[in-house]
């Protein structure tokens, strides 16, 4: 088997992730704003801002857990488990980030004075059409659904899909990071993250929520129904042709399946801010179709 991080050996099938020392480096500056957060903050919010710190610290230590523990060797056998490891990290990882809102306890790591200074640079320096048109692009929603489905797409094309398999450093470094990175940007358009709120308007958190779930069925049904033979060299190499096509129709599934256990409750939340916003789901539905002048 192959250990997926270039990991020392610690024992029978555990490893020491290298992306420990990543995850320290951000939970020490994150631990440091955070202070000074707290400092500044009402008993109330400081308690709030340490329960965050908390999630946000958790979500990184299992990360890097996953990455160290026999599962990923095992998932390099068995494709349902690689599957399961990345709708996990595409979804559900990038979740408790948006929430816990990191970036502030980030930016309040830097002292005041150097706080001011890079803000200043990057809002009013001369790079500032760089600066500023780099964060117009990353927060815009449009960009952030077709980056996160473009880098899923890339992810299972079986030439990129068997290089990163193949090249521990490209499993840890590129594949996982860039499902993390990509699924934070696609849940700022639904969630919100203190204090900013969504960053998409409802109807095209509907549009992302829907084309999101829709392209992975379409990747689960090419994997599963459309194709006859496995796509991935590793498992063929593991499992044989035949045993790693069916491997493959069950890694399907898991894709499949696990795309409803996060659109189905984002479509519900969706559902429930508009009921919010228009009393009931009748008013909701009429505004929808244009309607709400004639009730008036």
């Amino acid at each position: 088997m192959i250990s997926m991080s270039m990991n020392t050996t610690m024992g029978p099938g555990w490893s020491f992730s290298q992306l420990w020392f990543l995850a320290l480096a951000l939970i020490i500056v994150e631990e440091v704003g955070l202070a000074r957060l707290m400092e500044r903050s009402s008993p109330e919010r400081a308690k709030t801002w340490r329960q965050r710190g908390f999630a946000y610290d958790a979500a990184l230590c299992v990360v890097c857990l996953i990455d160290s523990s026999p599962l990923m060797p095992y998932s390099m056998d068995h494709l349902p488990a690689h599957m399961a490891i990345h709708v996990f990290e595409m979804f559900y990882v990038p979740i408790v980030l948006v929430i816990t809102a990191p970036w502030l306890p980030a930016l309040f790591a830097l002292r005041l004075t150097t706080r001011r200074t890079f803000l200043r640079w990057w809002r009013f320096g001369r790079q500032r059409w760089l600066t500023m048109g780099a964060q117009r692009l990353i927060a815009s929603p449009l960009f952030a659904l077709v980056f996160f489905n473009a880098v899923m797409i890339l992810w299972h094309i079986p030439r990129i899909f068997n290089y990163g398999v193949w090249h521990p450093w490209a499993h840890t470094w590129l594949m996982g990071p860039s499902f993390i990175l990509s699924g934070y940007l696609f849940w700022r358009v639904i969630l919100g993250s203190h204090p900013f709120g969504p960053r998409g308007s409802t109807k095209f958190q509907l549009i992302t929520i829907v084309t999101t779930a829709l392209i992975m069925l379409v990747i689960a049904i090419s994997m599963a129904v459309l194709s006859h033979a496995a796509w991935y060299t590793m498992n063929a190499t593991m499992l044989g042709q035949i045993d790693a096509f069916h491997d493959q129709q069950l890694g399907a599934a898991v894709l499949w399946i696990c795309g409803d256990f996060w659109a189905v409750p984002a479509i519900v939340l969706l559902v429930s801010r508009i009921v919010k916003e228009n009393g009931s789901f009748g008013a909701a539905f009429e505004r929808s179709l244009g309607r709400e002048s004639e009730n008036a």
